[in-house]
């Protein structure tokens, strides 16, 4: 199926202005539903969007066998070694027994 150069652009416009394009099928579609009236107390009021979180990347320096144990340890667990990493550092966040023993790890060096 081969698409015209119009249709491209139109996805384009759309992906630039963020919005998603609209069929000429998903448009007789919604036309065709029946929408129930709703008094003016029914309608609620949009909610603000959520504040846009970004990750900080942080780089680490870890020995070779740190490095080895934690890829293992990642493709065992069928995850990302970030995925990992900002699990234990919730941990370290809300389990005070890793944080103490985190803790007792670092005084010793």
């Amino acid at each position: 199926m081969t698409k015209k150069p119009s249709d491209v652009l139109s996805r384009m416009k759309a992906a630039a202005t963020r919005e998603k394009p609209v069929s000429t099928a998903s448009e007789a579609a919604i036309e065709e539903i029946p929408v129930a009236p709703t008094a003016p107390s029914e309608v609620a009021s949009p909610l603000p969007p959520p504040p846009r979180v970004r990750r900080v990347r942080y780089t680490l320096d870890l020995e070779p066998e740190q490095h080895k144990n934690l890829k293992r340890f990642a493709l065992e667990a069928d995850a990302d070694a970030s995925e990992v990493m900002r699990a234990l550092l919730a941990l370290l966040h809300t389990d005070t027994a890793v944080r103490n023993a985190v803790l007792t790890a670092i005084s010793k060096n």
